[in-house]
């Protein structure tokens, strides 16, 4: 497919845009306690702008001082604001590209210790997915924040952006006066859509005196709210076009909420394109631009919902920071180089969601443009890598980038350990696409790759490396359970993942984390039925919300059978004795158990080594047993550091 629709200029308003791909606004959790932008989001933002998007967004920026949904993200409530943000802008403007200001209020959706103030809402109705029930605004409220919105909008002007969007989308504040699922007021602002959309129309037409006739504005909402009682596709349409007619310059297509968060940032179960049809909808009813967002994380999908007039623009995110570069590769035909979002959420939203910056699993250089050394070194170092999982591959990029000259002993026969049982499961199908990225990299870097060769102490004394990491990643834990060394009964997830064993139709998956979990689906999938057994009061505690909500959903989609507070006492010859709730339970006519228990980190060589008189370290799960996105960051890191 020839990639030309994406590559035709646009117009939104007075602006000009050079392509149809654009990046939304996200929290980088990386800027200064004030709201303002420093040397870190600056340099993130310009390295987007250096790879070819038509547009960025900053991330969401508060229009008041407790309107965020922590301290940590961005804010433009402050004239003493403007200083930073407008350096920024003119740094973005410097690189050649188009930068918008995204303003919001996150209403009921924020901490409720973030700031002094109690979290606000249309009503005092409790969202699902916070502890808290938020205070009811007033009238008069409602007037002020009208009014913030509009001086925020004249502040982003002042700082020289090329754009405004009002974020009226994802269960934040415009979004909840927009929803009835979220409002429940009896005044003018609530009960009949127009009520609803007072105040957002309120908002705009703020905006639009504070900004000029000639501003671009964008609004940003819900095509659905992808909850019971919320926005459905119907409304949106009547929403979008009263937006039109209100003024609005283009339409940000988006859906969910934090109650349906996993079709906000839809994770590898949402399917690629899932909302292209809510877009494609909202563009045949009106006549402003319409920008589509949501799973878009390849080149080819954008071009097909272009050349099918299902949308004007297409936003990517997670595909920006998984590799900035994506449109200058495109345009310049090095498809094949594109690194491509695996929709783990790991990095993300996983990080974020702890208060840390904002990271990618697929590209440890995403928010680290100012961190890492990546010049070439004067003298190269001979470098082995024992372990060819995801960690000793990334360990490969962090020295391969410095000019180091590496070889990579697998003891396999084929590289990426783990991470190709952690592809199988239903959802993670594009995990493969991340050992694909890696295989270029091993070409690109000359490294030798030594299969079917386990890395030991007699090859370092003999070739002598000048440093060695130890990947070699972690093994299934076995603990003191009567019958569980049966192996000819009882087999590992990483087992059955990658098709080593046959199993039966009734399967008993002991550990109730992602892995176990995963596992049962998997299973599950193929015909089996499944039961989950955890000690713990609840299972999926160790995966990222987004995932855990699609998990949830197919286990109650596949029946699997959850026992949790449920200790495993013995195998037996086709039973399974447990404890659940201290009481004994037998689960009987039992093909196989599967451990899901948890691993230890299997690193012999260390200790091998210690004397060696080189230098040695340990990464990934050799180190210490953690996810995907933290073994190949502490790999990366080992590697760049040499």
């Amino acid at each position: 497919m020839k990639l030309t629709k994406i590559f035709e200029p646009g117009k939104i308003g007075t602006m000009e845009l050079k392509n149809r791909l654009v990046v939304s606004a996200m929290s980088s959790h990386m800027g200064n306690p004030d709201g303002t932008p420093n040397e870190a989001v600056s340099s993130y933002l310009v390295r987007k702008v250096q790879g070819g998007w038509g547009l960025i967004f900053t991330e969401d920026l508060g229009v008041t001082q407790d309107a965020g949904s922590d301290p940590v993200v961005g804010s433009l409530w402050n004239d003493n604001q403007i200083p930073a943000w407008s350096e920024t802008v003119r740094r973005v403007h410097e690189a050649g590209g188009l930068i918008g200001a995204q303003l919001y209020h996150a209403g009921r959706q924020r901490s409720l210790t973030a700031y002094s103030t109690h979290p606000v809402a249309p009503s005092a109705l409790k969202e699902p997915a916070v502890p808290y029930v938020p205070r009811a605004l007033e009238v008069e409220e409602i007037h002020e924040l009208v009014k913030a919105f509009g001086e925020s909008a004249a502040r982003a002007k002042k700082c020289g952006f090329d754009c405004i969007e009002i974020h009226g989308a994802h269960g934040y504040l415009l979004n909840q006066f927009m929803s009835s699922f979220s409002n429940k007021r009896t005044d003018e602002y609530g009960g009949c859509l127009i009520n609803r959309m007072r105040f957002p129309l309120e908002v705009l037409e703020e905006c639009r005196k504070a900004v000029g006739p000639n501003y671009p504005i964008f609004f940003r909402f819900n095509t659905c709210d992808y909850v019971e009682g919320g926005i459905e596709l119907p409304e949106a349409v009547v929403m979008a076009k009263m937006l039109e007619e209100a003024g609005v310059d283009a339409l940000h297509c988006t859906q969910g909420m934090f109650a349906s968060k996993q079709t906000i940032i839809g994770p590898g179960f949402i399917p690629v394109m899932s909302f292209a049809n809510n877009a494609a909808t909202i563009k045949a009813a009106v006549n402003v631009p319409v920008l589509a967002v949501g799973r878009y994380n390849d080149i080819y999908m954008s071009e097909a919902m272009l050349r099918d007039n299902k949308a004007d623009y297409i936003v990517m995110a997670r595909a920006s920071l998984a590799d900035p570069d994506l449109p200058n590769k495109a345009k310049a035909g090095r498809e094949d180089e594109i690194i491509h979002c695996i929709g783990c959420n790991q990095g993300c939203t996983g990080e974020t969601a702890v208060g840390n910056r904002v990271n990618c699993i697929a590209n440890p250089h995403t928010c680290r443009e100012t961190e890492y050394d990546l010049s070439i070194v004067e003298k190269p170092k001979k470098v082995f890598i024992a372990g060819s999982g995801v960690s000793g591959l990334a360990a490969m990029q962090g020295a391969g980038e410095r000019g180091h000259k590496i070889t990579l002993f697998e003891a396999s026969d084929e590289i990426g350990g783990q991470w190709l049982a952690a592809m199988t499961p239903p959802g993670k199908t594009e995990y493969a696409s991340l050992i694909m990225n890696y295989r270029r990299l091993l070409k690109l870097y000359n490294v030798d790759v030594r299969l079917n060769t386990p890395l030991t102490k007699e090859i370092v004394e003999q070739e002598k490396p000048d440093a060695v990491i130890v990947a070699t990643g972690s093994k299934p834990m076995f603990l003191p359970i009567p019958g569980l060394d049966n192996r000819d009964y009882v087999k590992t997830a990483v087992e059955v993942l990658r098709g080593k064993t046959a199993y039966g139709k009734n399967v008993v998956v002991a550990g109730g984390g992602m892995t176990g979990a995963e596992t049962a689906i998997f299973l599950a999938v193929q015909g089996c039925n499944v039961k989950i057994v955890e000690m713990a009061p609840e299972i999926i505690t160790d995966a990222v919300a987004q995932v855990k909500s699609c998990l949830f959903e197919h286990i109650r989609k596949y029946n699997i059978d959850v026992h949790t507070n449920t200790k495993l006492t013995r195998v037996g010859d086709g039973t399974i004795y447990v404890e659940e709730y201290g009481e004994p339970v037998e689960f009987k006519h039992i093909d196989m158990l599967v451990n899901a228990m948890g691993v230890r980190s299997y690193n012999p060589l260390v200790e091998e080594l210690k004397d060696c008189g080189c230098k040695v370290v340990a990464v990934g799960d050799a180190s210490s047993a953690k996810n995907g996105y933290k073994n190949i960051r502490e790999g990366f890191n080992a590697g760049n550091a040499i």
